[in-house]
């Protein structure tokens, strides 16, 4: 369920499924969405080992707020001025997996999701850290991410052929949310 919820919203990773399913068909989207899963599972299991340690060093360390800064502004920059091109389906498959792993990466609220989801469910007992809770957690992770977007899979059609807009102007769309998701880290800091 917190998988689920986590991926629900418009993201990143969900706008690239959208798009890439739309435009290159569902190989190329559950592509991407496999590994957006993987770095997703990365998460959790990150949140799950270092807890709150990992929280206050990325708060707290200046450098890696740096980095992220830069690399999400670079990201954005990328998509902003990505020239339209017909990319063929040999080539997104190639690429797809490392696509979906690199937004869920660049996507740092997402793995303070996860802390905060670790932390709050560590705090009511629902997540005990012996082996099979933890196997079950991950699993859940993994099927939460990868169920959400199949659906955006399947409702790619409907949702990116109602909206020209959304459909022609994706690329933007993402170098946007990036950008501004490097204005709330540098306001942070």
């Amino acid at each position: 369920m917190v998988s689920i919820i986590c991926a629900l919203p418009f993201g990143l990773v969900n706008l690239n499924v959208l798009d890439a399913a739309y435009r290159q068909g569902n190989r190329v989207a559950l592509n991407i969405s496999f590994g957006a899963a993987i770095v997703e599972v990365l998460f959790g299991l990150i949140a799950i080992l270092a807890g709150s340690m990992i929280h206050q060093y990325i708060l707290e360390n200046v450098f890696i707020n740096y980095l992220a800064i830069v690399v999400l502004i670079f990201a954005g920059l990328v998509f902003l001025l990505k020239k339209k091109e017909v990319v063929t389906t040999q080539k997104a498959n190639s690429t797809g997996f490392f696509k979906g792993a690199l937004l869920n990466l660049v996507s740092i609220q997402v793995l303070l999701f996860w802390l905060i989801a670790v932390t709050f469910l560590s705090s009511k007992q629902i997540l005990q850290y012996d082996f099979i809770t933890i196997l079950v957690f991950v699993l859940g992770i993994w099927l939460g991410k990868m169920t959400v977007l199949w659906f955006y899979i399947l409702l790619s059609n409907k949702i990116i052929s109602k909206s020209r807009i959304l459909s022609n102007n994706i690329d933007i769309i993402i170098g946007i949310i990036l950008l501004i998701i490097a204005v709330i880290q540098v306001v942070k800091m």
